[in-house]
């Protein structure tokens, strides 16, 4: 009887304050939950012509830490840093970046990508507050970097208004229909520089008066989306942005996206347009009205297959074939082809993204003078995923 009187003492002790821990731990508060992941890749280019050097180069593509939860139910948060040159920071459209590199000899800094919060009070009227994706074109807001079925999104991404701080209205399926909406207004000051809306930087972030978080430049960019859901069959999605000019500060600037992306066993395809208007090319900052720069209007289409023979009961082991096809044109200045072909591997089946092997072979085709357009006058419109010689990469993930 005092051996079982020690007992239930011990555990009242274990016990009792587990449960109030749990308590305090509900859905009330769920976090922070860390998350991130890193890509490491090697790459290497063929055909840039004689005279030159050549040689395998490995860097960082993606390298992200984040911390997410719910604060109260309802209310959920995301912060998200990035410790690379995937398309931050320099705003230079060179196609190949040394993000570890960058970092180490001090070029490219930590950036704070993401910083929002989300309000639910219903799940049909959403908000979404901070610093975060504008919605626009469906692989960009719906695949995260570590999903990728390719190591570089498609060249479009160039074309996008990005990443911005602003205030989004949003659901994703409106009262099980399988529509969804997206629709807010963002500042156009504060967009990362890889995109037509932020090739420079405006030289009035602020109004008159005081400045800081006071008074703004009045400049902003509005983005929405509207897409249809069947499930994992398919999602298909149409999307736009207007905003000012950077170059010239007129808000003249806009862009579109249609897209449609899905799978079935195995078998998953993508495919999408993306068109921008009203761009003008770096070194035309000027608003005087009887200014007129050259302006350029971009596009880009692709098309993409995957089949997974693993899922498909073909290899013992998680394997995944890949192609794509990506072309991005300027108006008047030519066309970039990118041709795509990969191979996946992922360690694990189970939670395939947490450790994978990519390996893409890029095969580029240039016409008209977009051949020069990493140096030329049109450098703004250069897409920053775009590769201009053919290039093989191999790209190494972990996440957790």
């Amino acid at each position: 009887m005092k051996k079982n009187l020690i007992a239930l003492a011990v555990a009242a002790a274990v016990l009792v304050p587990g449960a109030a821990f749990a308590a305090d731990s509900s859905s009330n508060d769920t976090g922070p939950v860390v998350f991130g992941y890193a890509q490491i890749t090697g790459a290497q280019q063929f055909g840039t012509g004689p005279g030159t050097s050549n040689g395998l180069m490995f860097g960082a593509n993606r390298i992200r830490l984040g911390f997410k939860g719910e604060a109260v139910p309802g209310v959920n948060y995301f912060i998200q840093g990035a410790y690379d040159e995937a398309g931050l920071g320099n705003g230079m459209a060179n196609g190949l970046n040394n993000g570890l590199g960058g970092n180490m000899m001090g070029g490219i800094t930590a950036q704070l990508m993401d910083a929002w919060i989300n309000y639910a009070p219903v799940p049909f009227v959403q908000l979404k507050v901070g610093k975060f994706k504008t919605p626009e074109d469906l692989e960009y807001t719906s695949i995260a970097g570590n999903e990728l079925p390719f190591i570089y999104r498609n060249m479009g991404q160039s074309l996008l208004s990005g990443r911005s701080a602003g205030a989004m209205f949003h659901a994703n399926n409106v009262m099980g229909s399988g529509v969804g909406y997206a629709v807010g207004i963002f500042d156009n000051t504060s967009v990362d520089k890889y995109t037509v809306f932020s090739n420079v930087t405006p030289t009035n972030p602020s109004g008159g008066g005081q400045s800081g978080m006071l008074n703004g430049n009045g400049k902003y960019i509005v983005s929405g989306m509207l897409k249809y859901s069947m499930g994992p069959l398919l999602t298909a999605e149409a999307s736009g942005s207007l905003g000012t000019e950077p170059n010239r500060g007129r808000d003249d600037l806009y862009s579109w996206n249609v897209g449609v992306r899905g799978g079935l066993m195995g078998i998953h395809y993508a495919a999408g347009y993306t068109r921008a208007s009203g761009m003008s090319s770096w070194g035309y900052l000027n608003t005087n009205p009887f200014y007129n720069p050259v302006t350029y209007t971009a596009y880009d289409w692709h098309a993409e297959l995957g089949v997974n023979l693993y899922q498909m009961t073909l290899s013992p082991i998680d394997i995944e074939p890949a192609i794509r096809y990506d072309s991005y044109t300027v108006h008047g200045q030519g066309t970039l082809g990118n041709a795509t072909v990969g191979l996946n591997y992922f360690v694990n089946p189970n939670n395939p993204h947490a450790a994978e092997v990519q390996l893409n072979y890029i095969m580029a085709t240039r016409g008209g003078s977009i051949n020069q357009i990493y140096g030329s006058s049109v450098n703004g419109q250069a897409p920053i995923n775009g590769v201009a010689y053919n290039t093989l990469m191999l790209q190494f993930q972990a996440g957790f």
